[in-house]
């Protein structure tokens, strides 16, 4: 495979395909914009509204390379829409793959692609089945993953740092659980448009590289995932990189390949009272086999 014929463009250096891990292996990864100016922003809305590419005169110097480039991934995003017919007009030979790295119900409608010459890949089964979507696995970029604080302050026994997403109720009442057995949770909500109730004290977000630091210095990372979702999101693959326990109310975590008992325990509502056993239960090694694919060469090598 030859990785300088491979281009990711995305949003920004905060989204999860601006992938330092792809740039190690030679891949361009790539901004649309080099600046969002007002002008951007304006053209954004139109192209959103109308259907249009205004924007494609906005972006960045990498147009220049994509004579030399074979496969571009893009997030799913409604910038993608213009970018994607820009690149069917001028460049029609580029394959193109648009990665749904959330439910669709959560994301761009799939039909905001109608009528353009590209592929829809998912890491959630049940959008695959229903959309005709491409299927791949979610994966993390082992170069983020730097735990570089271990002062007290970060250390917990359970944590989960994220938005609400209607998990805030559940969320607080498992606070309330852990502390009732002597241990330390850290449930850190983050203000967002995702809020979904007003008496709450949101926290503001975290850089990935302070999320990163807490979770290092957990026993186990809490991941409760939306109630339409079926594919796993990234604490369960942190969990699995930071050598850290998962705690997950995702019964299909069941049925992945690093899925270990030792290191996973699956929530219900009746087994509350074997979280603290499970703390205390050593972990198991998996072999470099399994974790491979989880890797962002492994994935990357799932669209080919």
């Amino acid at each position: 495979m030859d990785y300088n014929r491979m281009m990711i463009i995305t949003l920004d250096e905060k989204s999860v395909l601006f992938s330092a891990d792809a740039q190690k292996l030679g891949i361009h990864v790539e901004k649309y914009f080099e600046k969002r100016t007002l002008i951007v922003k304006l053209f954004n809305y139109i192209d959103k509204k109308l259907n249009l590419q205004l924007a494609s005169y906005q972006y960045g110097s990498w147009k220049k390379k994509l004579k030399d480039i074979d496969f571009v991934l893009l997030n799913a995003h409604f910038f993608s829409r213009p970018l994607i017919k820009y690149l069917n007009r001028k460049f029609p030979d580029i394959r193109i793959a648009v990665w749904y790295s959330n439910p669709v119900a959560k994301d761009t409608p799939v039909s905001f692609y109608s009528g353009l010459n590209c592929e829809l890949w998912s890491f959630d089964k049940s959008d695959c089945e229903n959309y005709g979507m491409h299927p791949n696995n979610q994966f993390i970029d082992q170069m983020k993953l730097n735990v570089t604080k271990h002062d007290d302050s970060y250390h917990s026994d359970v944590c989960f740092i994220g938005v609400d997403k209607e998990r805030l109720t559940l969320l607080l009442e498992l606070e309330d659980y852990f502390i009732s057995q002597q241990l330390n949770p850290l449930i850190y909500v983050v203000d967002s448009s995702k809020n979904s109730r007003t008496d709450y004290a949101y926290k503001p977000a975290l850089p990935y590289s302070e999320l990163i630091n807490y979770e290092g210095n957990t026993k186990a990372i809490l991941d409760i995932v939306q109630s339409d979702q079926q594919g796993i999101s990234l604490r369960p693959l942190e969990a699995l990189f930071l050598n850290k326990k998962l705690i997950t109310n995702n019964l299909n975590v069941q049925e992945l390949d690093f899925y270990r008992p030792e290191n996973i325990f699956v929530l219900t509502d009746e087994n509350h009272q074997d979280i603290a056993a499970f703390l205390h239960t050593p972990m198991v090694s998996l072999p470099e086999a399994i974790t491979h694919k989880y890797q962002f060469e492994g994935w990357f090598a799932n669209f080919f």
